[in-house]
């Protein structure tokens, strides 16, 4: 049988924990091994999860960055940027795209979604940058509810 990517990760770390980690004396090396053994958590939690909150994540922006562009307050710059955006989105949704690719193009929207907040900031009071404003908050929050099980408890518990 072969043993899944989560089944390799999770062995490598139960051998660190079970054999090396008794024997490091070094306090360094020790501190450098904790640091590893929650990087490996890190990744445990992640590899099987990235690729579906990825693609989910990237729907969700495309939604809200066509609500930015529907709003007018996108700058000729920042629209070009969004049609660029979505296109690409809509393209990775055909098919089984790899998860470099989605979190490429999430970086991208996550990107415009940032300058798009300080466009916002800039035109605060007025009603269509604070329901924009609004609608890029509501994004954040749940895009921060998708990685939440990357980070927690994964990075939380005593410290090292």
């Amino acid at each position: 049988m072969k043993p899944t990517v989560q089944q390799m990760i999770d062995a490598s770390q139960q051998a660190l924990r079970d054999y090396v980690a008794p024997t490091v004396t070094d306090q360094w090396a020790a501190s450098a091994l904790r640091s590893v053994d929650v990087i490996l958590s890190h990744l445990l939690a992640r590899v099987a999860g990235e690729g579906p909150m990825l693609f989910e994540d990237n729907a969700d922006l495309a939604e809200t960055l066509a609500a930015a562009s529907a709003s007018g307050l996108a700058a000729d710059g920042i629209a070009s940027r969004i049609d660029d955006f979505r296109t690409r989105q809509s393209d990775l949704s055909i098919g089984y795209p790899a998860v470099d690719q989605l979190l490429d193009l999430n970086l991208v929207g996550r990107t415009l979604v940032d300058e798009l907040l300080v466009a916002c900031h800039a035109r605060k009071g007025a009603a269509q940058a604070d329901d924009l404003h609004a609608r890029l908050r509501a994004y954040l929050d749940r895009h921060l509810e998708r990685e939440r099980a990357y980070f927690f408890p994964v990075y939380v518990g005593r410290p090292v």
